[in-house]
């Protein structure tokens, strides 16, 4: 792991400090390691990528039978609903390259791996999420780029720079957002020892609901979706926005524009609540 710490005595003889690398770069180098060993084994990078484009695909096509089938979604034909499905499926992409090894947590801290998270001179999170390279994300992120830029296309938006920059930024967001709830509930594994079980209700929770318009839900789903889980940020509040269908936001319409700003502060605190969490781990080894 040369490009992760830097030689003290090259330090020395420089005459500089020795400084730790940034969390960003070690987060970096290990993907790029990661990618590297992945990549070694090519027919199974590849045939896992197409199997997940495959998968995005069948989901998809199924929208569009609902969608076929009752003529419109609450008023939201096929274009706009794969819009939704365009932002949301780029955006749980991103969140499988960032954190996809949350699923892992459990394994990790009964088998006393996260013993040597604690020993190494990187981030113990940062070596959770790039444990193992997540290959599946590489065919979400080619589906869900395609997807959303046809719809994009397709969709009755007058595409300005402003707006493209708000759909690139409504994108991370929704990668944050997913990230935040995965994160926080795999915290609960410090204290409950499998945290699994939750993290399947929110998954099944996201990949449910995540491409449909939310204002065809009762309204207590809605808010239910906004303020306890945060799904509605992660595409229906964008694409509202981007397609002049503010009159169906069921909160204030500077909340929903505030997409991306709250994907970032959801899991900026959900980073917190792993750190705090860490100090109830115990391992399994004691």
């Amino acid at each position: 792991m040369a490009d992760l710490t830097r030689s003290p005595a090259r330090a020395a003889e420089a005459g500089e400090a020795i400084r730790p690398p940034s969390t960003l770069r070690q987060f970096a180098v290990l993907v790029r390691i990661g990618l590297k060993a992945a990549t070694q084994y090519r027919a199974n990078f590849v045939l896992t990528s197409v199997g997940a484009i495959c998968y995005e695909a069948v989901s998809l096509a199924f929208v569009g039978v609902i969608v076929h089938a009752f003529g419109s979604i609450g008023g939201w034909g096929f274009v706009e609903v794969a819009f939704v499905y365009g932002i949301r499926s780029t955006g749980h992409a991103l969140h499988g390259l960032l954190s996809g090894q949350l699923w892992s947590t459990e394994s990790v801290v009964r088998r006393g791996e996260f013993d040597r998270y604690l020993l190494r001179p990187v981030d113990p999170l940062v070596q959770l999420l790039t444990r193992q390279f997540q290959v599946t994300a590489v065919g979400d992120v080619v589906f869900g780029v395609v997807v959303l830029s046809v719809t994009a296309v397709a969709a009755p938006v007058d595409w300005t720079a402003g707006r493209v920059a708000f759909l690139v930024a409504a994108v991370v967001g929704s990668a944050f957002v997913e990230s935040a709830v995965m994160l926080a509930l795999a915290s609960a594994t410090f204290r409950l020892l499998d945290a699994s079980p939750l993290l399947s209700v929110a998954d099944r929770v996201f990949v449910t609901f995540g491409p449909y318009p939310l204002s065809v839900l009762p309204r207590a789903v809605g808010y239910l979706l906004t303020f306890v889980l945060p799904l509605a940020y992660a595409a229906f509040f964008p694409a509202a926005i981007l397609l002049g269908r503010t009159d169906e936001l069921f909160v204030p319409t500077w909340l929903a524009l505030a997409s991306p700003a709250v994907g970032l502060l959801l899991y900026a605190g959900a980073v917190r609540l792993f750190h705090r969490q860490i100090r109830h781990y115990s391992s399994p080894g004691h």
